[in-house]
């Protein structure tokens, strides 16, 4: 729960990658394209919603009373490191057994990109 405007999504992926190695090229994409290509928001891309309610619910939600009780909201790259970190000593992924698969399909992200170029 961090106040609107701790960090973007950009500065998320970007330090994301950075932090893990990763060698994603980021491109961005209209809301309505990737919801008319069919893709689950939150599932298929963690930590995306399309703008409407839940999408304001989330980044814009009144978390003053939770800042006022003592919260503290670290850095993003903290966080990151940090999680990556416990990944890191897991002997697995951690899953939810009964839930969707997480993540796109690299298929359809090949898709959706090629035709939104």
């Amino acid at each position: 729960m961090s106040r609107s405007g701790h960090t973007t999504m950009g500065e998320l992926l970007e330090v994301a990658a950075e932090v893990t190695g990763g060698r994603a090229e980021l491109r961005w994409l209209d809301p309505e394209a990737v919801l008319a290509a069919g893709i689950r928001p939150w599932t298929q891309l963690p930590v995306w919603l399309p703008p409407g309610p839940a999408h304001e619910f989330l980044h814009a939600g009144d978390v003053s009373r939770a800042h006022a009780a003592g919260l503290r909201t670290r850095p993003v790259r903290e966080t990151i490191a940090d999680t990556w970190s416990w990944l890191g000593s897991l002997s697995s992924t951690p899953r939810q057994a009964d839930g969707p698969p997480v993540g796109l399909d690299p298929a359809v992200e090949a898709a959706v990109l090629a035709a939104a170029t």
